[in-house]
C-alpha cells in the first residue's frame, strides 16, 4: 500500500483502540490484536473455564470455531459502524474505505510494479481490510466486539458464583482474531446434555450467522466442538464424562459452510485433544497430548538443525533462542515433571551437543547448570515451567484481569 495511506490508516487503527480500551468498549473475550493480550492467556482461560464446568457437573456445549479470511471478507459499511462507535471521525473513515473499495491493485516485485492492473467493477467495490493494510486488526476488534456482545445479550454462555466470596464468572466468547469459542452451558446442573442440545445449536446459529452478517464465514473443516455431560459409573460410584455413544450419537450440529449449504461440525471425545492456539486442549484434560506435541516439536527441529551447517559457537545460543522459546510457550498449561521434560530435551541435545563440540554424553546437570557454575547454560525446562507459573499468576492477579478472575475462581472451587 501507499506509504502515506498506510501511516493514516496505521494512526486511524491505534486511535481506535487506544478509545476502546479507554472506555470499555472492547468485549473482554476478543484478545488478539490488543496490547498486554497474549495468546497463551487465552488458553489458559479456557483451561480455567472448564475446571468449574466440570466440578459442577454442569453440561456445556463448547464449540471451537475458525472464521473464513475474516479481514478479507468484512463488509465496509459494517466496519465503518463499528469504527465510529469508537470516536472516528466519518470523514477518516471515508477517506480510508473509499481508497480500498476504488483501489487499483498490481503486482510488485523486485523488478518493478506490473504493468497488468486489477480495479473493482464501476457497480460492485471492493470490500475488506486490504491486504497489509496496517489497520485491518483494529478494524476486526470492534467488528467482532459487537458480535460478542450480541451473545452475551442473547444470554449464551456460562456463569457461575464463586465457591467463597460469591463473585459471578461468565464466559461467553474466546476469541483470538478469528479463532473462536462460543459456550452455551446449562442454566442448572439438573440440564443433561440431551436438555441443552437446541441452545447449543441456537448459540452455534446465531455466531455463525453475526459473522456472515459482517460478511464473514465459518470454515467448517477448521472447527470442532465438544458436548460435555455425566453419567453415574454406578461400578465405581463417581461421575465420569459421557462419551459420544452414550449421548445422542445421531446428533449433528450444523453450521452453513463457506458455500452457504449446512454442514456437520466435528464432535470429539472429552478427552480428545485438539491443537488451539498453539497448545494441546481438552475439556478432560490429559498430559500425554502435551508431551506427544512437545516431542513432535524438539524432534522436528532436531532433523532440521542435523541437516544444517552450524558454526559450534553458535549452537547453544541457537538452542535458547529458537527451540527452547517453542518448547516455553504452553508452560502455564503443563504440570510435568523434570524427568519428562528431560526426556522432550533429549533429542535435541543428542544432536547439537556433537554440533558444538560437546560429548553427547556430557552430563545433563553440567549442561543445563547456569554458565556461573561451569554449565553450558541452557536453561532447565522445568525450571523455566515453574518460573512461568509464578509470572503469569503475578501478572493476572495484580492487574486483575479476566483471567485473573478465573484464577480465583479455580482456588476457591478446590
Amino acid at each position: 500500500m501507499n506509504s502515506e495511506s498506510q501511516a493514516n490508516y496505521k494512526k486511524l487503527g491505534r486511535l481506535a483502540i487506544a478509545y476502546g480500551e479507554e472506555h470499555h468498549l472492547l468485549a473482554d473475550g476478543q484478545c488478539g490484536s490488543r496490547k498486554h493480550h497474549q495468546a497463551i492467556d487465552l488458553a489458559l482461560s479456557k483451561r480455567l473455564v472448564w475446571d468449574p464446568l466440570i466440578l459442577q457437573r454442569c453440561s456445556a456445549g463448547w464449540i471451537s470455531n475458525d472464521a473464513k479470511s475474516c479481514f478479507d471478507r468484512v463488509v465496509h459499511w459494517v466496519a465503518v459502524i463499528a469504527m465510529m462507535r469508537l470516536a472516528i471521525t466519518w470523514n477518516a473513515l471515508r477517506m480510508m474505505f473509499d481508497t480500498l473499495a476504488t483501489s487499483t491493485h498490481r503486482v510488485r516485485t523486485g523488478f518493478g510494479d506490473s504493468e497488468e492492473s486489477f480495479h473493482p467493477p464501476s457497480i460492485v467495490p471492493f470490500q475488506g481490510c486490504g491486504q497489509g493494510n496496517g489497520a485491518g486488526p483494529p478494524i476486526w476488534v470492534p467488528v467482532s466486539s459487537v458480535i460478542i456482545q450480541m451473545m452475551i445479550a442473547m444470554g449464551f454462555g456460562f456463569e457461575c458464583l464463586t465457591a467463597i466470596d460469591s463473585q459471578l464468572i461468565t464466559a461467553q466468547c474466546f476469541c483470538f482474531v478469528d479463532d473462536t469459542d462460543v459456550i452455551e452451558a446449562g442454566k442448572s446442573v439438573e440440564q443433561s446434555g440431551e436438555d441443552i442440545c437446541h441452545s447449543v445449536q441456537h448459540a452455534a446459529s446465531t455466531w455463525t450467522g453475526g459473522i456472515s452478517a459482517t460478511g464473514g464465514a465459518i470454515n467448517p473443516e477448521k472447527s470442532f466442538w465438544w458436548l460435555i455431560d455425566f453419567v453415574w459409573d454406578s461400578r465405581e460410584g463417581k461421575l465420569r464424562f459421557r462419551r459420544t455413544h452414550q449421548l445422542l450419537p445421531d446428533h449433528k450440529l450444523q453450521i452453513p459452510g463457506l458455500t452457504g449449504e449446512l454442514e456437520a461440525l466435528r464432535r470429539l471425545e472429552p478427552d480428545e485433544a485438539e491443537k488451539t492456539l498453539g497448545v494441546m486442549l481438552a475439556p478432560l484434560e490429559d498430559q500425554h497430548a502435551h508431551v506427544a506435541h512437545l516431542k513432535s516439536i524438539a524432534k522436528k527441529w532436531a532433523e532440521q538443525v542435523r541437516s544444517g551447517h552450524l558454526h559450534k559457537y553458535n549452537v547453544i545460543p541457537l538452542i535458547k533462542t529458537t527451540v527452547m522459546k517453542s518448547l516455553e510457550y504452553p508452560m502455564v498449561l503443563t504440570t510435568l515433571d523434570a524427568a519428562t521434560w528431560e526426556s522432550i530435551m533429549s533429542p535435541v541435545l543428542q544432536v547439537c551437543l556433537p554440533k558444538a563440540g560437546i560429548c553427547r554424553s556430557f552430563p545433563r546437570d553440567m549442561v543445563l547448570a547456569p554458565l556461573k557454575f561451569q554449565g553450558l547454560g541452557i536453561p532447565h525446562p522445568f525450571g523455566t515451567q515453574v518460573s512461568k507459573d509464578i509470572e503469569v499468576l503475578l501478572r493476572h492477579l495484580s492487574n486483575r484481569t479476566k483471567t485473573g478472575a478465573y484464577m480465583e475462581a479455580a482456588v476457591q472451587e478446590h
